[in-house]
């Protein structure tokens, strides 16, 4: 009887380790669609532009500077983008 009890308990606790690999491989499924949704890259003005959201952030020749002239450029062509989307209105 004893014997029964510990093959029971090993096979609840290895199902319950299975079951916690399947959640958090869907936990991570979720969030890499999440983030291809979210950031994408695409044409803008002519450029290939990382994009968050939709808004062309950094370019490729954005990146090949500094970190902070990177940011600098990106806010730039966030505004960039800004002007242009209320001119079309």
């Amino acid at each position: 009887m004893k014997n029964f009890y510990e093959m029971l308990k090993k096979r609840i606790q290895i199902w319950h380790e299975e079951h916690a690999e399947k959640i958090e491989a869907q936990r991570q499924a979720e969030l890499d669609a999440e983030a291809r949704s979210k950031i994408q890259v695409m044409e803008f003005n002519g450029n290939l532009y990382v994009c968050v959201y939709g808004i062309p952030l950094f370019g490729e020749d954005d990146i090949k500077d500094t970190f902070a002239k990177a940011v600098e450029n990106g806010r730039k062509n966030f505004k960039d983008w800004q002007e242009e989307k209320l001119w079309e209105q």
